[in-house]
This record gives structure tokens, C-alpha cells and sequence, in this order.
């Protein structure tokens, strides 16, 4: 775990809410909830092990003077994009955002969002956000929420303008890794929860 003098907040799954007390050095209110070793079967309750590209090793958050909340979730490892596997990252922020009325979810995968169900996944990765408060999901604005995949390394930029300083807001999301063209391997998921507020990553 590591905190820096810029508000940015690097938060291990080694020193999580249940495995004892923050260090002293994290922001007052800050609080991520994840265990250690949690990484599911997709869908399911259960599962030992996780595929690669899918286990969350720590979540990064900061905030910019420009009111853009930058979400980062390094994983363990770097997916192995391309046609046999569906990587995706998604995640809620129930944040003020200037692009709609409450809320964005960010969502960032290799497989397209209109895609047809026997469309294979690519190699590179799109990200999209969508209105929480539509149902279907209509699609918002590119700076509503942007979002890239480096290596082992999942970046989302969220535009927080009008969110009040003081308000903790979540982030609650996961990251899933599938198989469209194994029907036997089940593919695997990590979820994961934070709680902010802005006033907490600019101390």
C-alpha cells in the first residue's frame, strides 16, 4: 500500500477491510472492500482459482484539480487478448457526473458493446459508458468516462464535475475474464468495492 503527497491512493489486497485496520497514512474515510484470494467462477459463488488477467491486485485512486476522478485496478497479470477469450472491466461510480444525473458505469472490453453473441473477442480493447438510469443502457459521451488496458494495467478516467467535496461516493465494480470457445472452462471474476469522497484523495 502506498500513498502519495498527489492524492493518489494504492490499495493492496493484502490490507483490506477484513484483514485488520488501515495504516495510518491512508486518508481518513477511504475504505476498500476485497479479500485476499477471492477470485471466482464467472456468475458463481465459489472458485479457488482465477485466470489470468481477471485477479485484482490493487486499486488506485486520484483526483486532478480539472474534477476527473482517475480509477486504476492493476491486475496480477496482463489478459491474453484475442478470439478465445473475453476480458472485460466494469465498474459503477455513483459520483456526480456533468453527462448525466446521477452516476456513470465505465466499462472497458475487447468485445464490442453491440456485439452479436457469436462475435469473437479482439485483440484490442474499446471503452464505452453507459446511463445507469436507462433501462436498456443508453450510451453516454466519451468524457463521461474513457478508458484504456496497458499491460496488466486498467486505467478509467471519469469526469466527477459538481460532485460535492465532502460526499463519499462508491466504486463498485469487477473484472471478468470468459472463454467463448471453451464451453468447459467456466472463465473467472474478482469484484471488488470502494468508498471515497474528494476531499479524501486531495488530503
Amino acid at each position: 500500500m502506498a500513498v502519495s503527497a498527489l492524492g493518489t491512493v494504492a490499495l493492496g489486497t493484502a490490507a483490506l477491510l477484513d484483514l485488520g485496520p488501515f495504516a495510518p497514512t491512508e486518508p481518513r474515510g477511504l475504505k476498500v472492500v476485497d479479500r485476499l484470494d477471492d477470485c471466482r467462477d464467472a456468475g458463481l459463488d465459489r472458485g479457488e482459482g482465477c485466470d489470468a488477467g481477471a485477479d485484482i491486485e490493487a486499486i488506485s485512486l486520484q483526483v486532478s484539480d480539472g474534477d476527473v476522478l482517475a480509477v486504476e485496478l492493476r491486475l496480477t497479470e496482463a489478459p491474453d487478448l484475442g478470439p478465445s477469450l473475453a476480458w472485460t472491466a466494469e465498474f459503477y461510480v455513483d459520483a456526480a457526473n456533468a453527462h448525466t444525473d446521477g452516476g456513470v458505469i465505465c466499462v472497458l472490453s475487447n468485445v464490442a458493446p453491440d456485439a452479436a453473441g457469436d462475435q469473437a473477442p479482439g485483440i484490442q480493447t474499446a471503452s464505452y459508458a453507459l446511463d445507469p438510469n436507462t433501462v436498456p443502457r443508453q450510451s453516454l459521451p466519451a468524457g463521461a468516462c474513457n478508458g484504456s488496458l496497458q499491460d496488466a494495467s486498467a486505467k478509467f478516467w471519469i469526469n466527477v464535475a459538481g460532485q460535492p467535496d465532502e460526499t463519499q461516493f462508491r466504486v463498485v465494480g469487477l473484472v471478468r475474464v470468459e472463454h467463448p470457445n471453451d464451453r468447459g472452462r467456466l472463465g473467472s471474476e474478482d469484484d471488488f468495492l470502494a468508498r471515497a469522497s474528494l476531499a479524501d484523495l486531495r488530503r
